[in-house]
């Protein structure tokens, strides 16, 4: 089996679970979610204040590379600094939308 085929396989597994997970058959069960996913909001905020330090040191740390003569590896820094960063910031707005298709997935 190949990498590829490994992965699809874990996506399917991966969407199947969130589609059974979020499948709330009572509106208590959906409140009780909706309070859950909402007690996780401080820790979502601090990963999200967190990053930007942590993407502005690697930022600094590529250019530093770059002034050493590793450009490769100075440009390869920032790359990864600034997707993180972004993965980071767009990461809630990702899982509401999976929410939102796990609820919509579910057949009454």
């Amino acid at each position: 089996m190949t990498a590829c085929q490994k992965r699809q396989i874990n996506a399917i597994l991966a969407g199947t679970a969130v589609a059974y997970v979020l499948r709330l058959e009572h509106a208590e069960a959906a409140g009780i979610a909706d309070k859950i996913i909402g007690a996780f909001d401080p820790v979502i905020q601090l990963a999200q204040g967190v990053s930007y330090p942590v993407a502005f040191l690697m930022i600094c740390g590529g250019f530093l590379l770059i002034m050493v003569g590793q450009r490769s590896k100075g440009l390869a820094m920032l790359k990864w600094a600034a997707v993180g960063y972004i993965g980071m910031q767009f990461a809630p707005a990702i899982m509401q939308i999976l929410v939102s298709v796990g609820k919509a997935m579910v057949i009454k």
